[in-house]
């Protein structure tokens, strides 16, 4: 099976890839991609709507710090012609706080339980994102990196890749919710990297305080870039803390828009052409 859906990128400089998704064959709702999200999301409203309904309720940690949240389940989520069964939702009302910042009315998101069945790619030059199954041939083409990418930890499903910066190896996570590259403060000290203030950056559970720098060169396998703009925040050191897996950084859309991104879930493999 393979579905290719048109995606828009929306928010200006706070960039989210947003696409229709049906929950229960619902009417299309407008859901963030975020391969930063352990689990479907949606804003309560929505859930009742859909037939979503709350089971238990849970604090969640999110960039901005904790997040209370409801957890229920879907009996189908459907994209394009892709479609799984029996998925956990969370509902949140913090969607409404992240849709204002971006201008864009949000309903809700995906996340890895969603995605994690899929080999996922994401065009960002012809705005289209494909889902293939494991049954689908795999077509590639020449890679200007592939490497493997492996889980933080089971319950906070992040994406790990080895990454360098000005030679120093890290790790961090891939991040398609994020619209700026994140680095902590201990890399931009072990890098010599200067910053400056910022605005603060929207993330879940609230404001994230940050400043602003800009890395000599960022290279993720055979990709290197140079002059990348990331964020330095403090937030990384909780994250590192709730996964139990050092955190270095977060490659978000300024650096994975410059690619044809495939993130083949099955294989556990992350490709950029």
């Amino acid at each position: 099976m393979r579905s290719d859906i048109h995606f828009r990128l929306v928010g200006g400089e706070q960039p989210l890839i947003v696409i229709p998704a049906r929950f229960n064959g619902s009417e299309p709702i407008l859901c963030a991609v975020d391969t930063g999200a352990s689990h479907a999301m949606l804003l309560p409203e929505l859930a009742s709507r859909v037939g979503v309904r709350a089971e238990s309720t849970h604090e969640a940690k999110g960039a901005g710090g904790p997040i209370q949240v409801k957890m229920g389940k879907a009996k189908t989520i459907a994209i394009g012609e892709a479609m799984v069964r029996d998925v956990a939702v969370i509902m949140t009302e913090d969607f409404r706080r992240i849709g204002s910042a971006i201008g864009v009315a949000l309903g809700g998101n995906l996340g890895h339980n969603v995605l994690e069945h899929f080999r996922l790619t994401i065009d960002y030059a012809a705005a289209i994102l494909r889902l293939e199954t494991t049954d689908e041939p795999l077509t590639e083409r020449p890679a200007r990196a592939e490497l493997a990418f492996t889980l933080a930890h089971p319950s906070k499903p992040l994406l790990m890749v080895p990454i360098e910066i000005q030679s120093r190896p890290y790790r961090f996570a891939i991040d398609t919710g994020a619209s700026t590259t994140v680095i902590s403060p201990d890399v931009a000290r072990e890098c010599e990297v200067e910053s400056t203030a910022m605005p603060s950056m929207t993330g879940g559970g609230g404001a994230v305080a940050a400043s602003s720098a800009l890395l000599a060169s960022l290279t993720i396998g055979g990709a290197s870039i140079s002059r990348v703009r990331v964020a330095v925040a403090e937030f990384l050191g909780m994250l590192s803390q709730a996964t139990g897996a050092p955190l270095d950084g977060i490659l978000g859309t300024n650096v994975l828009r410059r690619f044809r991104v495939t993130i083949d879930y099955p294989r556990k493999v992350l490709r950029l052409e």
